[in-house]
């Protein structure tokens, strides 16, 4: 329909041009002896052409005359393409050229961010200072120390060694312990609910006795999981071979054929209510003498370590740019701390060092989001006279809040603190006790340090 309009249009237009007459030159008076100018059509509406008188056209004494109508045939050309309908060739062009536009600004914007999300993880990749080897994790079961990867799979190993004494409580608390992501966990405890639930209401029904291995629930969701072999066992569930239903064929499930009501109800509680035991934090407590500390010496590094590499470089004039924009704006006081905050919260641990009255440091290992007070608590609870009251001050003498977080407070991911006692106090305790000597530490935690 917009075509027939436009086509019909278009003859009125060219009706009205041949109405009008032939067109007037407009040129000046030099160059109208050697080339004439652009021709210009002119319309008439009100006015026939054999009603209007004949007039030599007047040639203008300026180039002011040519600019004006080469201004008028260009208003008069665009006005002529304006109304001239698009092919369908034009509008595909014209459309695949904004596609491409677009797709090139969001590559170039996807770029951008991977860069910045790369420069952020690459800061982010250190866990604690350089200065601590690895971080240790003890056992809930047998308090030994273990790597961050390894500790799961030693739990795990660790009460299969007990499975014989208590199979239903063991099973439930490797499930809910050995596995500790809480999205995955939580899903497969689901699934073990459900499927003793059903089993619960359905006892004498085959079709609920039985758990195919080749589900997708199973292959996602249960068979990940640490323990769910130990689970399906301890309710009385065996791996066996079923038949499918086409002939000389068959499959694995986990098969129940004699279920235990009051067991499967006492599995479905205990993963209801259960509680997960979670590996806790080895302290890597050590004693430093200043003689140790001295005769360790500097520390010289090769040529090499000093050169960057080209995304070293990229990173750093990455970070400097965005340091310089932010310098720039106008930010509040609140701004600038969480912005230095960012550079403190990229550790998950830290480092901290007690120097003792006597020069002897005690250092240990903390999670950077525990609060001061549990620093103060570890150490009153290694020391010799835990009655008498003490201090932790930074090197300025201030005091910390125990109630505030060890990152809050700037103790990320190293710090030395100094350590200060009541001396009044101090003096009658020593008194009492008819000691002449002053002790820090107490005999025990000395004798686990070795």
């Amino acid at each position: 329909m917009d075509q027939i309009k436009s086509f019909f249009s278009q003859k009125k237009l060219d009706k009205k041009f041949k109405k009008a007459g032939t067109g007037h030159t407009l040129a000046n008076s030099a160059a109208s002896s050697n080339n004439a100018s652009s021709s210009v059509r002119s319309r008439s509406h009100d006015v026939q052409p054999s009603s209007r008188p004949s007039v030599a056209p007047s040639q203008p004494s300026s180039e002011s005359a040519a600019l004006a109508g080469q201004a008028a045939l260009m208003r008069i050309e665009k006005k002529f393409q304006d109304n001239q309908p698009q092919s369908s060739i034009s509008k595909a062009a014209k459309a695949q050229a904004q596609r491409e536009l677009e797709e090139e600004r969001k590559a170039k914007e996807a770029a951008y961010q991977s860069s910045v999300l790369s420069s952020k993880t690459s800061e982010r990749q250190f866990e604690s200072a350089p200065v601590l080897e690895c971080i240790l994790l003890v056992c809930p079961f047998c308090s030994d120390s273990f790597g961050k990867q390894s500790i799961d799979n030693h739990m795990h190993e660790c009460l299969k060694q007990q499975m014989s004494d208590a199979p239903s409580v063991v099973s439930v608390t490797m499930f809910l312990s050995c596995n500790r992501n809480p999205e995955k966990l939580a899903a497969g405890k689901d699934i073990f609910i459900r499927v003793f639930s059903n089993l619960i209401k359905n006892a004498s029904d085959e079709k609920f006795q039985k758990l195919k291995c080749s589900t997708n629930a199973y292959k996602d969701k249960i068979q990940p999981m640490l323990g769910h072999e130990e689970l399906l066992q301890a309710a009385g569930f065996s791996l066996q071979n079923i038949p499918t239903n086409e002939p000389d064929t068959s499959e694995r499930a986990w098969v129940n054929c004699e279920p235990n009501v009051e067991l499967l109800e006492n599995l479905v509680t205990m993963l209801n209510e259960g509680q997960a035991m979670k590996p806790s934090l080895d302290r890597q407590a050590k004693l430093l003498h200043p003689k140790d500390i001295l005769s360790v010496g500097p520390i010289y590094y090769p040529d090499d370590f000093y050169n960057l590499s080209k995304e070293e470089i990229a990173r750093e004039h990455q970070i400097r740019r965005e340091r310089a924009e932010k310098e720039l704006q106008l930010r509040t006081k609140a701004m600038r701390e969480r912005d230095a905050q960012q550079e403190v919260r990229k550790y998950n641990y830290t480092l901290i060092r007690i120097r003792l009255p006597n020069n002897i440091i005690l250092q240990a290992v903390f999670r950077a989001f525990e609060k001061f007070g549990d620093v103060v608590s570890y150490l009153r609870s290694n020391l010799a006279y835990d009655c008498v009251p003490f201090s932790l001050l930074d090197a300025t003498g201030q005091s910390f809040d125990e109630t505030s977080f060890i990152s809050d407070l700037g103790l990320v991911p190293a710090a030395v603190l100094n350590f200060h006692w009541d001396d009044s106090i101090l003096r009658d305790v020593i008194e009492a006790r008819k000691e002449t000597e002053v002790q820090f530490l107490s005999n025990e935690f000395l004798s686990q340090l070795g």
